[in-house]
């Protein structure tokens, strides 16, 4: 990835009037099947809830009411992470401080700087690190009592639960563990800001409905912070001035932060009591990747960090730390995107026309980066027309979108600020199309600015692309935190 020019990203003072001193951890409070927290952002308050409908947090395999209250103050801890657009300077806890040890604040304070790693690019605070924490020193950790919750070891129902959107990630996760021959479980988390929460559940059901799962898990989020941030953002222009000052000519983002870390957390109380031992996400290698560096410090500045293997591992030590035989990993932290597509559509037949990827309009947009790139994927590895239908358009020919086309394949020395594949990924997805005599707009960028440069080169068309596909077509056993017992049933099944 080459070093991105740009204007100070790196200890600007130019968007400070946007961004705010202090969070607050004004109250949690655990009802029998939700938790409530409220957060004081400079004085204004914002509420969040997380609400179960699969168990009670009055259910006797969770312990005592304290350890359930201090589970409670960890998820709205972690929570915090959701602020890195607004870069705050202070953290303060003191109020649930005997529900906090060191060691959960040390790892807070380890992980923000990469958690937030492009909000602190994109407003120009790479200097920053990491917020001032304050607690109430002479109670931390006082009333915790180790493990929060636990698991007995006896085998449950199942043997894992997968985190499950309406993704070809999720669709591939139960794919591998039905072709292997693993019971499971599937949750899903349904969020207020993504709209009707019913349209949200048919969309899932229709990408779920052919899949052989044991049940279905819901977790229901009411979020007032991201309208709160959406309005702050239009107040101060912040997206036009962001875009004026620097070189990166970018919408100001707003997307979540810190989701992957938390989730597991979310989920350990259903693991007690339904006795599931594993969860299981979808996290790729190719979320490993950064996506620039910056030239003034350096730092490689990610979008998804919290998905990546250092990531996982370090999230998985808390939870080993925090409870009994409750774990997670990702199943398919072993191979990239290009692994991925091949394997969905092997295994899952026409399933991966019903999935849905989109961050901004579910299905799609058709407008953003990740509907451009699975787009591009599942016309490679599956039916160009049928995925055409499904998106409602031809993404490959819609002028609008050939600026996302560059910077998919690599052409403005970035990746986007999506969760999408490396740029090498995308110039074989386009190879592949090639080869069956797609002709495009899309295209025509491809062949001028990809295909002809590597003619003109004297290097040989085959032999890069070739690369390329052994690079990110292939398994890479030691790159997981899977269980071997695991590891040994789905590994003949990735190939």
């Amino acid at each position: 990835m080459q070093i991105l020019e740009n204007k100070n990203h790196f200890d600007c003072q130019e968007f400070d009037d946007f961004l705010i001193e202090e969070v607050y951890l004004e109250k949690v409070l655990v009802k029998p099947d939700e938790i409530w927290f409220r957060y004081l952002l400079d004085g204004e308050e914002i509420d969040c809830s997380i609400k179960y409908d699969s168990i009670s947090l009055e259910d006797k395999n969770l312990g005592y009411s304290s350890q359930v209250q201090c589970w409670a103050v960890i998820i709205a801890v972690l929570s915090i992470l959701r602020f890195s657009s607004v870069v705050p300077q202070k953290l303060d806890f003191s109020k649930y401080s005997q529900f906090i040890d060191k060691e959960l604040l040390d790892f807070l304070k380890n992980i923000i700087p990469k958690c937030w790693s492009e909000k602190r690019y994109q407003v120009g605070k790479l200097a920053f690190q990491s917020p001032e924490i304050k607690v109430n020193e002479s109670v931390l950790g006082q009333d915790i009592t180790y493990p929060i919750f636990k698991l007995k070891t006896e085998q449950g129902a199942v043997d894992a639960i997968i985190g499950s959107g309406s993704g070809k990630d999720s669709l591939l996760c139960s794919l591998i563990l039905q072709k292997a021959g693993i019971n499971y479980d599937i949750l899903t988390c349904l969020y207020n800001v993504y709209g009707d929460l019913e349209e949200q559940k048919e969309l899932f059901t229709q990408a779920s409905q052919h899949l052989n799962y044991r049940k279905q898990h819901y977790i229901y989020f009411q979020d007032f912070y991201y309208p709160w941030l959406e309005q702050r953002v239009n107040n101060f222009n912040i997206s036009a001035r962001t875009q004026d000052y620097f070189e990166y000519k970018k919408l100001f983002g707003t997307a979540a932060t810190g989701e992957c870390i938390v989730l597991p957390f979310i989920l350990a109380p259903i693991q007690a009591i339904h006795k599931i031992p594993l969860l299981l996400v979808g996290h790729e290698k190719s979320a490993d990747a950064h996506n620039l560096i910056d030239k003034h410090s350096g730092e490689a500045v990610r979008h998804q960090w919290e998905k990546s293997l250092e990531g996982s591992e370090k999230t998985e030590e808390q939870m080993a730390r925090l409870f009994t035989n409750i774990n997670h990993t990702s199943l398919i932290k072993a191979i990239h995107d290009v692994k991925i597509f091949e394997l969905v559509f092997k295994l899952g037949d026409q399933l991966p026309y019903a999935t849905n990827s989109c961050n901004i309009q579910k299905p799609w947009c058709c407008r953003c980066e990740k509907c451009c790139y699975v787009f591009a994927g599942f016309c490679a590895y599956g039916d160009r027309e049928k995925v055409i239908k499904a998106f409602g358009k031809d993404l490959f020919t819609m002028e609008e979108n050939l600026d996302i086309w560059s910077e998919l394949l690599g052409l403005k020395g970035y990746i986007p600020w999506e969760c999408v594949g490396m740029n090498e990924e995308t110039q074989l997805y386009f190879y592949k199309l090639y080869q069956q005599g797609v002709t495009n707009q899309a295209m025509d960028l491809f062949e001028r600015e990809i295909l002809t440069p590597l003619q003109n080169s004297g290097k040989s068309v085959e032999n890069y692309f070739q690369q390329i596909q052994n690079q990110f077509g292939k398994v890479y056993e030691d790159h997981h935190t899977i269980p071997e017992w695991l590891w040994k049933k789905i590994s003949p099944v990735l190939g």
